[in-house]
């Protein structure tokens, strides 16, 4: 079973889920927000496609300069993945040798170990929404 900050997390980046605040209505509510006062409800007819999917919508079309500096953060973006995922592997590494010589096989995952998770996502999030907003693919095997 996911722990409640994962299923939370999978609530509010679901494209079909419209958070409900008593002080601020429904839509977009910001993370920090969410508690008590907030209710979470499922929309079988989302009103817009996934934005993970779709292509980024912008109402002026990409300037050459634009471009040029959207390769320069993707090249930032691969290697901070890079450097993300190489201290996951180190991190899980020194968590697996804990777990071994402590001999608990149902030790939960260390918060911070889930906090790189968190972060590897989002970087790469990042660089999807950069890749299809400025219409290129990037090199595929570099990343995901």
């Amino acid at each position: 079973m996911k722990p409640a900050l994962d299923r939370l997390r999978d609530v509010l980046h679901d494209p079909h889920v419209t958070l409900i605040s008593r002080e601020f209505g429904s839509g977009n509510v910001s993370a920090p927000a969410v508690g008590a006062d907030v209710a979470a409800v499922f929309n079988p007819l989302p009103r817009t496609a996934s934005r993970a999917a779709a292509p980024a919508e912008c109402s002026r079309p990409a300037h050459s300069a634009d471009v040029a500096q959207s390769r320069l953060f993707e090249d930032i973006l691969l290697d901070e993945i890079a450097e993300l995922r190489d201290l996951v592997a180190a991190t899980e590494l020194r968590w697996r040798r804990l777990r071994e010589r402590s001999r608990v096989a149902e030790d939960p995952v260390p918060e911070a170990l889930v906090r790189l998770y968190a972060r590897v996502a989002e970087a790469e999030r990042l660089l999807v929404q950069l890749r299809s907003r400025f219409g290129y693919e990037g090199d595929s095997l570099r990343v995901i």
